[in-house]
C-alpha cells in the first residue's frame, strides 16, 4: 500500500533565458508539474522512441514541497550549468567561469548584460530592478519566489495534503526525516536508505548589502506561506 512519489521540477526554472520564458501563471505552472515522458516501443521496434505524455491531475492525492536556501539554490543552478558544459565539452564557458564566486558572479553579471533589456520592459521586474537589481542572478531570486508560490497555489487548489520540508533536514537530522516522508506515503522501509550527501554552504557568494536586498525582495514578493517556510534563512 501507500503513495507513488513521482518527482517535477514544473515550469518556470529556466537558467539562461529571458523573462518571457519563465513569467508564468498557476495554470501554465500546473500543466507543467503534469507533464511526463516516457519510452514506446512503437510497432516492436528495437529503438525505443521518446514520447511527451501528461498526468491527469485528478491523479495527485498529495504533493511533497522541498525547500532549500535560497542562495545555496542560485549558486546550485550555476553548478548545474558547469555540470552541462562539462558533459558537452564546452571548454570556453568552462574557462570564462571558473567554479568559484568570481567565476558565478561573473556569470551572472554576464546574464544581467544580456537580458536586463526586455527585464526592463516587463512590469513584473519594476520591484525586482529597484530592489535586488545589482544582486548576482537575481533573475534566478524571482524563479525561485515564483516557483514556491506557485507551488503552494497549486497545493492549495488541489487541496491535497502537503509535507512540506527543507533541505537541510536530511542534514540535521536525516533518520527524522526518513520517517516523516514513509508516514506520509504510508510507506514501510523496505531497504536501507542510500547515504544522504549534502550540499555546500555558499552564503559567502553574496555580500550583506546583496543578501539585505534579496530579503527585502522576498518580503515584497513571497506569499505569506512561501515567506513562513524561508524566513529562517533570512535571520540574522
Amino acid at each position: 500500500g501507500g503513495y507513488i512519489l513521482t518527482k517535477t521540477h514544473c515550469g518556470g526554472y529556466c537558467e539562461i533565458c529571458p523573462p518571457s520564458k519563465y513569467i508564468e501563471n498557476p495554470q501554465i505552472f500546473l500543466s507543467n508539474c503534469l507533464q511526463s515522458q516516457y519510452t514506446d516501443n512503437i510497432n516492436n521496434s528495437t529503438i525505443a522512441k521518446v514520447q511527451l505524455g501528461k498526468y491527469d491531475k485528478e491523479m495527485i492525492s498529495k504533493a511533497v514541497h522541498l525547500i532549500r536556501d535560497p542562495f545555496d539554490n542560485i549558486v546550485a543552478r550555476f553548478h548545474w550549468e558547469l555540470h552541462k558544459w562539462k558533459e558537452q565539452n564546452q571548454t570556453k564557458f568552462l574557462q570564462q567561469y571558473p567554479n568559484n564566486r568570481d567565476g558565478f558572479r561573473s556569470f551572472c553579471s554576464d546574464l544581467r548584460e544580456k537580458f536586463q533589456k526586455e527585464e526592463k520592459k516587463s512590469m513584473f521586474f519594476n520591484d525586482i530592478l529597484s530592489i535586488a537589481g545589482d544582486v548576482p542572478c537575481y533573475a534566478d531570486f524571482f524563479r525561485y519566489i515564483q516557483w514556491h508560490n506557485h507551488a503552494f497555489t497549486m497545493a492549495w487548489d488541489l487541496a491535497v495534503p502537503t509535507l512540506v520540508f527543507h533541505y537541510e533536514n536530511y542534514t540535521i537530522n536525516f533518520d527524522e526525516t526518513k520517517e516523516r516522508l514513509l508516514r506520509f506515503l504510508g510507506m514501510k522501509e523496505n531497504h536501507p536508505a542510500p547515504e544522504f550527501i549534502t550540499g555546500k554552504i555558499y552564503r559567502d557568494f553574496f555580500t550583506e548589502d546583496e543578501v539585505d536586498a534579496v530579503t527585502e525582495l522576498f518580503e515584497r514578493l513571497a506569499l505569506r506561506k512561501t515567506w513562513f517556510y524561508t524566513r529562517h534563512y533570512f535571520d540574522d
